[in-house]
């Protein structure tokens, strides 16, 4: 059961190293990045999905979001210079009725669904699950209630690891090593992708 997990994805950054927004950048099977991300908690039953963006992003994601039947609640940072983890804050804050949370960066697009039953099936095992492939740490973290309570409590200016050491963690081993990838800059996004449409 997914029903009490929820699911926050982190897109309220500038892309100023890639150059243009890097959510909208189109993978293999014709998604963009949000919408492939979506799509995947979806598939796995995910019904609470929030994007934290810019309010200039707004009217592009509603477009690419127009198909989707579980329509995700798009939360503004209003202030995106205080970076990831006030927009962490609002996403969390936004969710409603999740025991659960799925933490995930929009440019990070290679999700899958076995990561996320692996996650979920060791929910309770600890106050955030982290999935590894070669001895790095990947997306998306599954954090527990306690633990989302812990970051809303916290100064919005934190860092995430730091914060997050005083908790109980958990990393798993999975077979995907793409989810330890980033797309930051074109050459990443060239490299993984090799698409003309840049």
């Amino acid at each position: 059961m997914v029903n009490n997990i929820g699911a926050v994805i982190l897109a309220a950054g500038n892309s100023s190293r890639m150059g243009k927004c890097k959510f909208l950048l189109p993978m293999f099977n014709g998604l963009t990045f949000i919408e492939n991300i979506i799509q995947v908690f979806t598939d796995y039953g995910i019904t609470n999905i929030v994007v934290v963006t810019q309010d200039k992003y707004i009217s592009d994601l509603e477009d690419v979001c127009m198909s989707f039947s579980n329509k995700p609640f798009f939360v503004v940072n209003d202030s995106p210079e205080n970076e990831r983890f006030y927009s962490l804050q609002l996403g969390i804050k936004a969710l409603q009725n999740s025991e659960y949370s799925f933490i995930h960066n929009a440019d990070s697009p290679f999700i899958d669904l076995q990561t996320l039953e692996l996650l979920s099936l060791n929910k309770n095992n600890a106050d955030y699950i982290c999935p590894v492939n070669d001895n790095k740490g990947g997306h998306p973290i599954l954090i527990n209630k306690s633990t989302m309570k812990y970051l809303l409590n916290s100064p919005m200016n934190a860092n995430l690891k730091e914060v997050l050491s005083s908790k109980q963690k958990l990393n798993l081993l999975v077979d995907n090593k793409l989810i330890t990838v980033d797309i930051d800059t074109p050459e990443e996004y060239k490299n993984y992708f090799n698409l003309t449409t840049w």
